[in-house]
């Protein structure tokens, strides 16, 4: 007999639907765009009404191991539980409606993508899955994606469960790419199940003891360590996190921008004696027809006022052309009315003038989080071509003289919040920090020590990309917090807060989350990022110091403000490319588009950079950040 789970008993949920409303708008009164909404759709075989006990219908063996199985003994009555569309169930061949939408149709011939198709026929994309010949496991988990679009919680509930329960150690199929960006079905119910649950506190449930521990996930390699499905339960009252006495004070206890942790070990980020939480916009402006990589670029650091930053303005009626009542705002207004209170500035050493961060601090009160490249793309070593070379006395030497100019120049500024040491440096672009990760993470800890030397007022950590944390902890000690660009989808960080808090005991800055707002084969769409962002930025709230979380998050910075038309390589700047780069990845319609990034754009190109288009993910976060999502702690 091999180990159980807690059976489920009497847990029953409620019937929820309803629609999301937009923020209200302000005196600013700019509209968004209409929101297509998925709608709710009748199932014919709807299921037991409330969450399946897999107990009753097969036998579970090796919970908590990599020989973790669920033997189902009963399919006739797994499939009667669940429902329509949740494997064993194949009841939507024979649902009425199936056969009146038919005609639209369109079966996949390749389990590539995540998006749910047309939004305003959700029901056509569930049988366009559930109805095809695709593996069990892909037309669960997109039946499990369709069912939380269109708020349909019992459903999704039921249906990521099944995938937990029944395909933990599946992965993505995908003909077009060798490899996925984030791939584990297991994995992501998990943390859709942990999302639904944290978003709807009215079921009563929580979501215990799961855990998918699978390495090299998709890959032909893969190595199962550990599978256990997890159980759901009732919920404890949630009680009001308490801060008791301090453990720790980075970089000092006297510093101006301090970092605390508490006897609970929730942490939090105090400026000038006061909680202060990152709400935080990757922020700047590029004109079109310029790129860093045909030289022709001008930033806010090299030039006083440049246009398009002071002097920008809203196109509310989308017609590419300022009208009357269309005035000159300046971003430092936009920022500040959404309630961003911190930029990041990813390369600071540099800067030719610096008047710009003290009028975003001056007229608006926004703070800067103070960038070193750290021999990101070359920058500060040997250049972009052939890059950096961490091993190299030299190089290294001068990567920390950089750090050292860009401390004395932003030390005494009263909108420096932290230093930031370069950005994902760590996947390897245009230098060797993968192939040398201790001789790169010394380098970041005697940054640290020079920093903390020469500015023992302000917290200074690395910006990396995922899957690195570890080494930085073991060769870093000294940094204050790790920064991480995160994009693992629409529900929030998943286990990074968790995976943190064992692996380093630092605080966590997310230096980046965002998605693009292009939706392949329907165009510009702003609903499906608002979503997204929205969606992280609630995951970052959650695990806050003071949230009912992880305590280890210390804010985040949005990627990024407005469109930039040179990402798309190797295509005119000049055009707004919709190339999908990276082709996998986990967004709306599975790919990048790195065009298409900002939550304002830049509309047809008329008077760039100054134009501003607001899309609907401004509004979604300034509706967070101003209401009950935004004060820290």
């Amino acid at each position: 007999m091999g180990q159980s789970l807690p059976p489920l008993g009497q847990l029953m949920l409620p019937p929820l639907g309803g629609q999301t409303t937009m923020p209200t708008l302000g005196e600013m009164n700019y509209p968004p765009n209409p929101i297509p909404e998925p709608q709710p759709f009748f199932l014919s075989d709807p299921g037991v009404n409330g969450l399946v006990d897999y107990s009753r219908y097969g036998r579970f063996s090796g919970v908590g191991t990599a020989d973790y199985k669920y033997v189902v003994t009963d399919p006739v009555g797994l499939a009667a539980a669940e429902g329509e569309g949740i494997y064993p169930n194949t009841s939507a061949l024979s649902d009425p409606a199936f056969f009146a939408l038919r005609a639209q149709v369109k079966f996949p011939t390749d389990s590539y993508g995540l998006w749910i198709g047309d939004m305003k026929n959700p029901q056509a994309d569930f049988f366009k899955w559930v109805c095809s010949t695709q593996d069990d496991a892909t037309k669960t988990y997109m039946a499990a994606r369709i069912f939380q679009e269109c708020k349909m919680w019992v459903p999704a509930l039921k249906a990521y469960y099944a995938l937990l329960i029944q395909f933990p150690t599946n992965s993505r199929a995908n003909s077009k790419e060798a490899w996925s960006f984030y791939a584990s079905f297991g994995s992501t119910a998990r943390n859709s199940i942990l999302y639904i649950l944290r978003e709807h506190p009215e079921f009563g449930l929580e979501f215990k003891d799961c855990e998918i521990n699978i390495q090299d996930i998709g890959k032909d390699d893969q190595k199962i360590v550990k599978i256990n499905p997890g159980y759901f339960a009732k919920a404890a009252p949630q009680e009001p996190v308490k801060f008791t006495s301090v453990l720790k004070q980075l970089p000092t206890a006297n510093s101006t921008v301090k970092l605390v942790q508490y006897q609970n070990h929730h942490w939090l980020m105090l400026v000038d004696g006061r909680p202060y939480m990152i709400r935080g916009m990757c922020w700047g402006v590029t004109k079109i027809g310029t790129g860093p990589d045909l030289g022709n670029m001008v930033s806010f650091a090299d030039v006083d006022n440049l246009h398009g930053v002071f002097d920008s303005w809203v196109d509310k009626n989308n017609n590419y052309k300022r009208d009357p009542d269309e005035p000159i705002v300046g971003d430092q207004n936009l920022l500040k009315y959404m309630g961003c209170n911190t930029i990041r500035n990813y390369y600071s050493e540099d800067m030719k003038t610096v008047s710009t961060l003290d009028r975003m601090w001056t007229e608006a009160g926004i703070r800067t989080a103070v960038g070193v490249a750290f021999g990101a793309y070359g920058i500060d070593a040997a250049g972009w071509d052939p890059g950096t070379d961490y091993t190299d006395p030299k190089q290294q030497q001068s990567i920390l003289d950089a750090v050292k100019r860009t401390v004395l120049k932003f030390k005494d500024k009263p909108y420096t919040l932290c230093y930031v040491l370069g950005n994902e440096n760590n996947y390897g672009v245009h230098n060797n920090s993968n192939q040398y990760p201790a001789v790169y993470c010394d380098l970041i800890e005697r940054a640290c020590q020079l920093a903390h030397k020469l500015d023992p007022n302000h917290p200074i950590g690395p910006c990396i990309g995922e899957g690195y944390a570890d080494q930085v902890i073991r060769y870093a000690p000294d940094v204050d917090f790790i920064g991480i660009n995160v994009y693992r989808g629409k529900n929030g960080m998943g286990d990074l807060w968790e995976t943190m808090s064992k692996e380093t005991d630092k605080p966590v800055i997310i230096t980046e989350f965002g998605a693009p707002a292009y939706f392949d084969g329907i165009g510009e769409d702003g609903y499906v990022q608002a979503q997204y962002f929205a969606g992280n930025w609630k995951d970052i709230w959650y695990n806050r110091g003071g949230g009912q979380g992880y305590g280890n998050a210390l804010g985040g910075f949005v990627f990024e403000w407005q469109d930039e038309w040179w990402k798309a390589y190797g295509k005119p700047p000049n055009v707004h490319d919709a190339s999908p780069e990276p082709k996998d990845a986990p967004f709306a319609d599975g790919e990048g588009h790195e065009e298409w990034y900002g939550i304002t754009s830049q509309g047809n190109g008329n008077d760039s950079p100054a134009m501003r288009e607001i899309r609907q993910a401004y509004w979604a976060l300034k509706d967070l950040w101003t209401g009950r999502y935004g004060v820290a702690p």
